[in-house]
């Protein structure tokens, strides 16, 4: 008789589903970087363009939006040919504040700086001002008269027709925010098409053109509309115009992973909201529009303006809905608590490397008694393996009966097939949630480890971090028991490489996390080896 080839196959059902896992692993992983931030990697040119000086150049007319100009256009006063200019500047930030529509030019970050050594600045534009108000469908900011109160502090006064709108925009030194109120004296029945307040920003370049090492950087609108909802569209990253509208507006931004502009309104009249990227031209622009249903002899509008980094605390004394500017995704339950963990250990050694050192180690000895549950079922499926292998044997022409026997074996001697799993799957939550504190934390920008890692929000610039992981992670594959055949081991085998290959362009401090966690893992499974080894049960 011809003798049945016993030698584990690679259509195997096991081998197949392990090939399936990792290519899921691996297509799921790019498409979840690729739809978030799948910039690519250009020298940055935009990020730190500096606005123009307001000068008469920012009453030109955008040719696209003379059509929708209102019809009241005709009585608005003369405007100047020159802005009048304000400056203001202390340790955080500079402005220039302009009489055309009182918007901001050139507004500067100056305890924040850039990967060229920059300072950071927010609301880029050639023609539009920060925060600038404009009657809605003009191209035009409104002309304002205006006088300086105090350092930061301006009130200007505008007249459409009979209409008279009184601006009132005050800085507040320590929280780096604005207080702004509008009001409106006289308006007429076309007040009734309202006026807007303006984010502009410029798109920024960055680097990576490849498929496999997106950008990790990114820039997106984040609105909160219809009584809480929250959406976030992200603009650097898209291959078209972007043309959005959300009604009954409570908050909107313009902002990357760690800096914001953004206009909270504390007014009667609820805001739309008009979203529009142009990405040829590189320009965003969030405009907040309020359209009156209807008008009174006297109407009263109010804002805080804030431009600054996305710091949850900076955010919460500006205002505790600000908070939510920080998007930490799904698992944000689990991100919240994890901030302050990192957040407290860095009070207490004074390194945020250190800090999330600190943090994954503590994360580790959470799920610590679940590694233990799988370390025991993996053992009791090694203990089987001579048992199944003989039923394989025996049953190999009865694919039912063979399951059937092999459940009631593993069910009496403890054995869990699935039990490997549970700690991984405990720790996904908690990489995704570390993925956003680490990718959205102001705190780590630009924050110093040890020797080469000087910015844990940028990735290992010696890839040292990444090749250690996947030494580290073959290590624990070799020492971990294993119940694969040959076939699936040598696939498995590649994991490390994979892995080590996503991170390369994720922040420093994100791959610290994981090298530290598998380095634990190494030591926990060392230590457990330790225990005396369990015979294998015969049949």
């Amino acid at each position: 008789m011809q003798q049945k080839n016993n030698n584990p196959s690679f259509f195997d059902p096991k081998t197949l589903i392990a090939v399936a896992a990792v290519a899921i692993v691996y297509y799921g992983w790019n498409t979840y970087l690729g739809k978030k931030y799948p910039d690519y990697n250009k020298p940055k040119t935009q990020t730190e363009q500096t606005g123009k000086p307001a000068t008469a150049a920012t009453t030109s007319e955008t040719p696209a939006a003379t059509a929708n100009t209102v019809d009241t256009k005709s009585e608005i006063m003369e405007t100047p040919t020159t802005a009048k200019e304000f400056h203001f500047e202390n340790d955080k930030v500079s402005f220039v504040m302009t009489s055309f529509g009182m918007g901001l030019k050139g507004y500067t970050i100056n305890n924040y700086q850039d990967k060229e050594k920059n300072n950071i600045k927010l609301g880029v534009s050639t023609t539009d001002g920060l925060f600038e108000m404009r009657w809605a469908g003009d191209s035009k900011p409104l002309a304002f008269d205006v006088a300086e109160q105090a350092p930061g502090h301006y009130v200007g006064t505008a007249h459409v027709g009979e209409t008279v709108i009184k601006r009132e925009l005050k800085f507040n030194t320590e929280t780096s925010s604005f207080t702004n109120t509008i009001s409106v004296s006289n308006p007429t029945e076309d007040f009734k098409k309202g006026f807007s307040l303006l984010i502009p920003e410029s798109i920024h370049t960055h680097a990576s053109t490849s498929f496999l090492f997106p950008s990790y950087e990114h820039q997106d609108f984040f609105v909160t509309h219809n009584g809480g909802k929250h959406d976030t569209v992200n603009f650097s990253g898209a291959k078209e115009d972007v043309v959005k509208d959300f009604p009954a507006t409570s908050l909107v931004s313009v902002s990357s992973q760690y800096f914001a502009a953004a206009i909270l309104d504390k007014s009667e009249i609820m805001p739309e909201v008009k979203l529009n990227a142009q990405i040829n031209a590189k320009t965003a622009m969030a405009e907040l529009v309020y359209k009156p249903a209807s008008v009174k002899s006297e109407m009263t509008f109010s804002e805080v303006f804030y431009a600054g980094p996305k710091s949850i605390d900076a955010l919460k004394a500006v205002d505790p809905e600000m908070a939510s500017l920080i998007d930490f995704g799904f698992f944000g339950f689990i991100a919240r608590p994890l901030l302050y963990v990192m957040k407290a250990a860095h009070s207490v050694v004074g390194n945020w490397g250190f800090a999330i050192i600190i943090l994954t180690l503590l994360v580790r000895l959470c799920v610590l008694p679940f590694n233990i549950m799988s370390f025991k079922s993996m053992k009791a499926m090694q203990k089987v393996q001579p048992i199944i292998q003989g039923l394989r044997e025996k049953y190999k022409e009865d694919p039912m009966r063979l399951n059937q026997e092999m459940m009631a074996v593993m069910k009496q001697n403890g054995a869990n097939p699935l039990g490997g799993c549970l700690p991984m799957l405990l720790q996904i939550p908690v990489f995704f949630a570390l993925y956003r504190v680490i990718g959205s934390s102001i705190e780590l920008y630009n924050s110093p480890f040890i020797l080469w890692i000087t910015d844990l929000s940028s990735h290992d610039k010696f890839y040292v971090l990444p090749i250690s992981m996947a030494v580290f992670m073959y290590i624990q594959q070799k020492i971990t028991p294993s119940t694969m055949d040959p076939t699936q081991a040598k696939i498995m085998a590649f994991l490390p490489v994979v892995f080590s290959l996503f991170m390369l362009q994720l922040p420093a401090g994100l791959t610290l996390y994981m090298v530290v966690s598998t380095l634990f893992g190494i030591i926990q499974q060392w230590l457990i080896m330790r225990e005396p080894k369990t015979k294998a049960v015969t049949a």
